[in-house]
């Protein structure tokens, strides 16, 4: 919960204890004097798919699931490497103590965590790589995502895209396909006995 709190407040611009942030192309990141960085995303599953997926050519940067190489041969997403890389920039020279993203945030969290070795946890997680071999540094992530949360299931699992480290996936009752990205809607949920018994409840090592 105290990860996820810190997304709400980092939408909410509310965020404290702040020693320095980024918006750079669109890319927000702010790094706060406990060691903890953030990453935000899109809040909203629609923008989410417009300025992310673009699988039709139109807005953003035309990635749609254009797909590159990382400096490991390991084939991204490439919206998400680009987003990655530029947080990536920013963080590794303060040797971050953890990690947090949500959506977009989630896909970068994702790749910065394993490549600095850093405890991450990352909310709504979209699928960032093609790759079917564990990488090291893969145990430092840990994805919470719903089952009714559409960009969980992106890009799809058919085209071989996967989550980078473990994946939790949150069940509620009842289902509300495809609108429940809110970070907002993961706090109601991790609120619940049977969410509590089944995630874990501290930053991975």
């Amino acid at each position: 919960m105290e990860a996820a709190k810190l997304i709400e407040d980092a939408y909410a611009k509310r965020l404290t204890d702040v020693h320095t942030e980024i918006d750079v192309r669109g890319v927000q990141a702010t790094y706060l004097n406990s060691g903890v960085l953030v990453i935000p995303g899109t809040n909203e599953f629609r923008d989410w798919f417009d300025f992310n997926l673009n699988m039709f050519g139109q807005g953003g940067d035309g990635h749609g699931f254009e797909v590159v190489s990382g400096d490991s041969g390991t084939k991204w997403h490439a919206g998400f490497l680009e987003h990655a890389q530029i947080v990536y920039s920013f963080a590794k020279g303060l040797r971050p103590k953890f990690i947090v993203g949500h959506s977009l945030g989630a896909a970068s969290a994702q790749i910065v965590g394993m490549s600095l070795r850093t405890p991450t946890i990352a909310f709504a997680s979209p699928q960032t790589c093609r790759s079917r071999t564990r990488m090291p540094g893969e145990g430092w992530v840990v994805n919470i995502c719903r089952v009714d949360d559409d960009v969980c299931h992106q890009p799809p699992r058919i085209l071989g895209f996967r989550t980078i480290g473990s994946r939790y996936w949150l069940s509620p009752d009842p289902l509300k396909l495809g609108e429940d990205h809110k970070i907002d809607n993961y706090m109601d949920l991790l609120k619940t006995k049977k969410v509590k018994d089944r995630v874990p409840q501290a930053w991975p090592t």
